[in-house]
C-alpha cells in the first residue's frame, strides 16, 4: 500500500480486500495486481494500467476509468454501478455477472469482452466497439448503444427492451431468443443475423439495411447457427 501511494505504481501486487478510497491513482501502473474484493468506490483511475488485473468482485462504484488500460482484466461479479469508462480498453475483459448499471462506456473498446448475465440497464455504450462480445442472457434494458459496432457478437436471450440500436452495425449478430420489445433500431444493418425465436414484430421503428437476415421459428432447432450464414 505504502509503494502505491509514494510511487504510485504496485505493478503485480497483493491488494486483496483493500480500501484505497482515499488514492489518487489516477496514471498508476497496477499491471497484474491482485485487487479482488478491494473498495475503489469513487477512486480516480484515469489513464491506469490495470491489464490483466484481478478485480474480482470489487467495488467501483462510480469511479473514473476514463481511458484506462483494462484488456484481459477479471471483473467478475464486480461491482460497476456509474463507473465512467469512456475511451477504456476493456477488450477481452471478464465481466461475467458485473453489475454496470448506469455506467458510461461512450467510445470502450469492448472486442471480445465476455458480459454474459451482466446489468447494463441504462448504459451509454455510444461508438463501443463490440465486436465479437459475448453478452448471453445481458440486461441491456433502456441502453444507449447508438452508433455500437456488434459485427459478430453474441446477444442470445438477451433483454434489449427500449434499447437504443439506432445506427448500429449488427451484421452477423445472434439474436437467438432475444427479447427486443420496444427496441429502436432506425438505420441499423442486421446483414446476416440470426434471429431465431426472436419477434421482430414490438420494433418501434423503421428497420433499414436488412440483408440476407435469417429468421427462424422458435420451434426449430439449430445446433450450429454458422450454418445459417453460408
Amino acid at each position: 500500500m505504502q509503494q502505491l501511494r509514494t510511487t504510485n505504481r504496485c505493478p503485480e501486487c497483493d491488494l486483496r480486500g483493500a480500501n484505497l478510497q482515499q488514492f489518487d491513482l489516477r496514471g498508476a501502473n497496477l499491471f497484474k495486481a491482485q485487487l479482488q474484493g478491494a473498495d475503489l468506490r469513487g477512486v480516480d483511475l484515469r489513464s491506469a494500467n490495470l491489464h490483466e488485473a484481478n478485480l474480482y468482485m470489487a467495488d467501483l462504484t462510480q469511479a473514473n476509468l476514463a481511458s484506462a488500460n483494462l484488456f484481459n482484466a477479471n471483473l467478475r461479479n464486480t461491482i460497476l454501478e456509474r463507473v465512467d469508462f469512456r475511451e477504456a480498453d476493456l477488450s477481452q475483459a471478464d465481466l461475467a455477472q458485473a453489475n454496470l448499471i448506469k455506467a458510461n462506456l461512450k467510445d470502450a473498446s469492448l472486442v471480445g469482452t465476455n458480459f454474459s448475465q451482466s446489468y447494463l440497464n441504462q448504459a451509454n455504450l455510444e461508438n463501443t466497439d463490440l465486436r465479437k462480445a459475448f453478452l448471453f442472457q445481458t440486461d441491456l434494458e433502456a441502453a444507449n448503444l447508438t452508433g455500437a459496432n456488434l459485427l459478430g457478437a453474441d446477444l442470445r436471450r438477451a433483454n434489449l427492451d427500449r434499447t437504443i440500436l439506432d445506427n448500429a452495425n449488427l451484421t452477423a449478430t445472434i439474436l437467438a431468443n432475444t427479447n427486443i420489445d420496444r427496441a429502436k433500431l432506425s438505420q441499423t444493418t442486421l446483414r446476416g443475423s440470426l434471429l431465431q425465436g426472436t419477434d421482430l414484430s414490438p420494433i418501434v421503428c423503421v428497420i433499414t439495411n436488412v440483408v440476407n437476415c435469417v429468421v427462424v421459428p422458435a420451434s426449430e432447432q439449430v445446433e450450429s447457427p454458422e450454418l445459417l450464414f453460408n
